[in-house]
């Protein structure tokens, strides 16, 4: 019987992916040099529009990374860039690794590779989103694995990178379920959350702006596809990317059902309707990157929608 891999021999493979889609998102952007010749020197000297003002862990460690190595700028995104992605796929193989074998790690990483690129539609690209996605991916596999202090601290990174970091609080809400002292954790996971979000809007100063974009939405995704035969099909179907990411993976998993542990229940029964319904509300579906954080949600669902897990755990 051949010896079963481990993570360091699907290492090199994740270290190919990383660069893969690390190229992609480089060359496929307009404007990739504004994310940090202006988005980040604002972020740190606390001048940028609401809310990035308050996404403060990318643009710090970014900036460290730059000062530390003595490195060009262009150098430091690139490599902080490439850590991310890597990050996330490690993060990514100790959450599959709850249920399935290497094998069915790697292809979950595989899945969100595949649909990663649908996001790479904004021309300056954000810091925080390849960070958001180890994070929530790894906020997930401590969830799932009831390691409350990683989680706690994986919940307070995830929260000075991005606001989202709340969807974590429901999933291990989902996973602890109503129990007086599951009841407890989820509480000081939510005040913890609650407590940074707060504490950042205070340090930074309180600054207002538009959230509402429902209408522009709307109009968006209704009304510029039928312009678009007249005009820009590629650009203006921009605002779907984010259907086209999701619904095959949810089709998947709604067929299985039955046979989906609760992670992937709370994660895409509950969790994932009410960010879309987040999403459309306050965001831009035009920039579909901000549905990144349910990408590890929708893979583990595939995973169990296509293969016999290992364990039995119904977590």
């Amino acid at each position: 019987m051949r010896p079963r891999p481990g993570f360091l021999v699907v290492l090199p493979l994740y270290l190919a992916m990383a660069m893969a889609l690390g190229f992609v998102d480089q060359y496929v952007r307009g404007r990739a040099s504004e994310a940090f010749t202006k988005h980040v020197p604002a972020v740190m000297a606390g001048q940028a529009e609401p809310p990035a003002r308050y996404r403060v862990l990318a643009p710090a460690i970014y900036d460290w990374m730059t000062r530390a190595t003595g490195s060009q700028p262009e150098n430091s995104w690139l490599v902080f860039r490439f850590l991310c992605l890597l990050g996330a796929f490690a993060a990514g193989h100790l959450l599959y690794r709850t249920w399935f074998s290497t094998g069915g790690a790697v292809a979950g990483n595989a899945f969100v590779a595949a649909l990663l690129p649908l996001t790479f539609t904004n021309p300056a690209g954000h810091p925080d989103t390849f960070t958001e996605l180890l994070l929530f991916t790894l906020g997930c596999a401590c969830a799932v694995r009831r390691w409350m202090w990683p989680f706690l601290v994986t919940l307070a990174l995830a929260t000075l990178n991005r606001e989202t970091a709340f969807l974590l609080v429901l999933v291990y809400a989902g996973i602890e379920g109503l129990s007086a002292r599951g009841l407890r954790k989820v509480a000081a996971a939510a005040i913890l959350w609650g407590v940074i979000y707060a504490g950042l809007r205070w340090k930074l100063g309180y600054a207002s702006y538009e959230a509402w974009q429902f209408g522009n939405n709307l109009t968006r995704l209704f009304q510029w596809p039928v312009q678009a035969w007249q005009r820009d099909l590629f650009y203006r179907g921009y605002g779907w990317f984010f259907v086209v990411m999701l619904a095959g993976p949810v089709f998947l998993i709604a067929r299985t059902w039955a046979a989906q542990p609760r992670f992937v229940r709370v994660g895409v029964g509950i969790v994932l309707p009410l960010f879309v319904v987040i999403g459309v509300t306050f965001s831009s579906v035009m920039e579909p990157r901000i549905f990144t954080p349910l990408l590890p949600l929708v893979a583990t669902g595939m995973l169990f929608g296509l293969f016999a897990p290992e364990s039995n755990s119904r977590v």
